[in-house]
């Protein structure tokens, strides 16, 4: 077997001496390029050195900082408010009227109903340019105050036929049984009335020729008309006063604009009008019927 002889190049003097000479004429780095020097921190130190310019709040930061918390605060005091307001108030009313409710009636039925027939009379006219219920006054003003005021009282009104405004108002197609006030116009704008629909007044009267408009909330303050949106053509409305009971059937439902106030026109038979806020309270159902029949309440 051959062996194998390694050779190992020796270094010489001069290959020496030209390395030397070679590192001493090569030009130095910059100084701009050299390593940083490293530097020992603990982790907090080097978290606050790493993270400084986020850390460091300016007075701006400060600013926004209790910003913040006074939204929240009046966040929290308005929601608060607003559960104070609403179902906790509405829960209360309803434990009141549970306590001091009145002994179960019958419901009402669309039996032995009596024709009416009156003539048809002059109706009262609402100003024109009130806008519907549910909605403030600054959309449009009146010229005058006198606008405001009804041709008549409700006295003279319940004269004509011996007929008050009516006192209570039920739907049985959605389960409504409710009271029924009579609301103004204040400041402009229509009342609304809480847990209760309210009768405008100005409005025809039950069974009289003319149209008889009632309002009520669908959201809180009772929603009485909460459900006034499953109603369909041919449904029931029943509505109390002076000792009769007269019905009335839907002909019509649609929306329109708080300033279409055409909807509260007279008419020249007895109708009914039934008006609450929709599509986020930018729009209000309207509700139409017509008389069909009355019949005398007994014990009242």
């Amino acid at each position: 077997m051959a062996a194998r002889h390694s050779r190992q190049r020796a270094t010489t003097p001069s290959d020496d001496e030209t390395l030397l000479e070679t590192l001493i004429s090569a030009p130095l780095t910059p100084a701009r390029s050299w390593q940083k020097p490293i530097a020992l921190r603990s982790l907090d130190e080097h978290r606050h050195h790493a993270l400084r310019g986020y850390l460091l709040r300016t007075w701006i930061d400060h600013w926004l900082h209790h910003a913040e918390r006074l939204f929240c605060v009046a966040a929290l005091l308005i929601f608060g408010w607003w559960v104070v307001d609403g179902p906790v108030r509405d829960w209360w009313h309803i434990q009141q009227a549970i306590r001091h409710a009145p002994p179960v009636e019958a419901s009402p039925r669309a039996t032995a109903v009596v024709r009416l027939s009156a003539p048809v009379t002059s109706e009262r006219i609402i100003p024109a340019s009130v806008p519907l219920p549910f909605t403030t006054p600054d959309m449009q003003q009146p010229s005058s105050a006198e606008e405001f005021l009804a041709p008549r009282s409700p006295v003279e009104a319940a004269a004509d036929r011996g007929t008050p405004p009516p006192h209570r108002l039920m739907i049985p197609a959605i389960g409504l049984d409710t009271p029924v006030v009579e609301v103004f116009i204040v400041d402009g704008a229509w009342q609304v009335a809480d847990y209760a629909a309210g009768y405008l007044h100005g409005t025809g009267l039950p069974g009289d020729p003319g149209n008889m408009a009632l309002a009520g909330h669908a959201g809180l303050r009772g929603a009485v008309f909460r459900d006034l949106g499953r109603l369909s053509p041919g449904a029931d409305i029943f509505v109390d006063a002076g000792g009769w009971r007269y019905q009335y059937r839907v002909r019509d439902m649609r929306n329109v604009w708080p300033t279409e106030v055409e909807v509260l026109d007279p008419t020249p038979a007895p109708t009914i009008t039934l008006i609450t806020c929709t599509n986020w309270d930018t729009q209000r159902l309207i509700v139409i019927g017509d008389l069909v029949g009355a019949q005398p309440l007994t014990g009242e």
